[in-house]
């Protein structure tokens, strides 16, 4: 029976795809990879593409980030995956980071509910976790908890002393104001592991660089 297998690859680093997304991606028929615009590059193919056979069948499908059109493409990614399967074919579909953070992936999996096939996830390195590792900075200690949210639900922050912030793009001058308010010392990471890096901790900086791959890491005593 054919199975769909959804696969994290990581922040950026092709070496930090796992052995067993690796694997998959080897004796897979198919491979699906998402793009943001329509006809664009796939990040999550390129960080796996020196793996990837000549003979590969290989295909690159819009996810829109907006919500326009958003349902209908994924609507359509699933009925290709679909004729695939129907076909008996194995397939992977590709996503950045692990495949259950901020991911469509997860949108993807609503249409298998109630349906047959046999569906897989294989975890993979989070930016987040990537980007501690950059920097060489915890990301939390002890018994504290750690808060990862989007820069759109700074008002979810109370009392927590260990952040990651996601989605910054757009958002760093709200976002560096609200933590430098809070006391939180920061730094921002964009494009982790990937050609384009950078380490970014003084204010000014960081609202001159705006990356939409960016993220943030606070702490605060």
């Amino acid at each position: 029976m054919s199975k769909f297998y959804g696969i994290g690859v990581g922040p950026g680093d092709s070496e930090l795809l796992t052995l067993k997304g690796l694997r998959i991606i080897k004796e897979c028929d198919v491979i699906i990879s998402p793009t943001a615009t329509e006809g664009g590059e796939s990040i999550a193919l390129n960080i796996v593409k020196e793996y990837i056979d000549e003979n590969k069948e290989v295909r690159v499908l819009h996810f829109p980030m907006s919500r326009d059109g958003k349902d209908e493409k994924i609507r359509y990614a699933y009925e290709v995956i679909e004729k695939y399967l129907e076909e008996g074919k194995n397939v992977a579909f590709l996503t950045l980071g692990d495949p259950y953070v901020y991911s469509t992936y997860i949108y993807l999996l609503t249409h298998f509910k109630d349906k047959d096939y046999e569906v897989e996830t294989v975890p993979g390195v989070t930016s987040f976790c990537a980007a501690a590792s950059i920097v060489n900075r915890t990301l939390v200690i002890g018994d504290e908890p750690l808060m990862i949210v989007p820069a759109s639900s700074l008002d979810k922050i109370k009392d927590e002393k260990f952040l990651v912030i996601m989605k910054v793009y757009r958002k760093e001058e709200e976002v560096i104001n609200f933590l430098e308010d809070k006391g939180f010392d920061y730094v921002l990471v964009s494009r982790a592991g990937r050609e384009g890096q950078k380490v970014l901790y003084k204010k000014n900086d960081i609202l001159n660089h705006r990356d939409y791959m960016s993220l943030i890491i606070a702490s605060r005593e």
